[in-house]
């Protein structure tokens, strides 16, 4: 009866007639068998999630991979980008020296210092990225700065201009000299000395007046001995005295122009003959018209 109790009888019942099959198995061959049913689904599972371990970690990996490459193309941008901006600067920073030495005008120095070892020692080592993020946003900085101060330069290349064209530079007319600045003989007594203001231009009746800079006409009418006058006031303290016309182009409160017509040569007033008197004052002083005609 004990060795009875110890075994398992497996019986095998086919569907057909034929003879029925059985088993018998010892208590001990059943708990082995068991065992090994059990060891063998542990390590199918231990196989299992070492192989979803290496999966998982083959995916982090090419992600990585991928993430790398993102990185180093981003940082090909970054030093493009940087390399863009240098040669943005140094444009402007040349542009700014052209203008600054063709009016005559100091600049500001913006310039970047040692940018040029920022950039290159910024494509290797440990914390490229940053370094090479900071240097673009250097540069950015830089820029802006140098476009202010080439804001700044404008505007004082704009002044500089409407000085320019404020200040007499021009002939008045076509013709000679007859009677220059200073001291002379009166033409109408030569034993008397007098100071002429201005410069006299002889040419034909009708030749025609230019106004020598930009301004506003102040006056354009006859004014005793000088005949009919026109008077322009330029500002930055620049005036200009046209007499003996014999026409008018132009009426008082008119904006005019450089080289434009104002009015035509003529003998009005206390004159010899047919001429322009010409002056230049400067803050109210008459000063020879000659040395502002280039």
């Amino acid at each position: 009866m004990e060795k009875t109790k110890s075994c398992f009888t497996m019986i095998i019942v086919p569907h057909s007639e034929e003879t029925t099959y059985s088993l018998r198995l010892s208590l001990k061959a059943v708990r082995l068998l068991v065992g090994a049913l059990i060891a063998g689904l542990s390590l199918f599972m231990m196989i299992a999630c070492s192989y979803r371990q290496v999966w998982n970690e083959s995916l982090e990996a090419r992600s990585l991979r991928e993430e790398n490459r993102r990185q180093n193309e981003e940082m090909n941008l970054c030093a493009f980008e940087t390399q863009q901006l240098l040669a943005q600067f140094e444009r402007v920073e040349s542009l700014t020296g052209k203008v600054t030495s063709r009016i005559g005008i100091a600049a500001t120095d913006e310039s970047l210092p040692d940018y040029e070892n920022r950039l290159y020692a910024s494509r290797s080592g440990e914390g490229v990225f940053n370094r090479a993020a900071h240097n673009i946003t250097r540069l950015q900085q830089a820029v802006s700065e140098q476009s202010d101060s080439l804001n700044q330069i404008n505007e004082q290349v704009e002044e500089y201009s409407r000085r320019l064209e404020a200040t007499p530079s021009i002939w008045p007319a076509w013709g000679r000299i007859t009677s220059g600045f200073g001291n002379r003989r009166s033409p109408f007594n030569r034993y008397v000395g007098q100071f002429h203001k201005g410069i006299d231009i002889a040419a034909p009746y009708g030749t025609p007046i230019y106004a020598t800079a930009a301004g506003t006409v102040t006056g354009a009418g006859y004014r005793g001995g000088w005949g009919n006058l026109i008077t322009i006031n330029h500002g930055y303290g620049y005036e200009t005295y046209y007499a003996h016309l014999s026409g008018f182009a132009v009426s008082g409160g008119e904006r005019v122009s450089k080289g434009q017509v104002i009015g035509y040569m003529g003998r009005t007033g206390r004159s010899t003959g047919v001429h322009l008197h010409y002056e230049v004052h400067v803050n109210g002083v008459a000063v020879n018209p000659l040395n502002y005609i280039y």
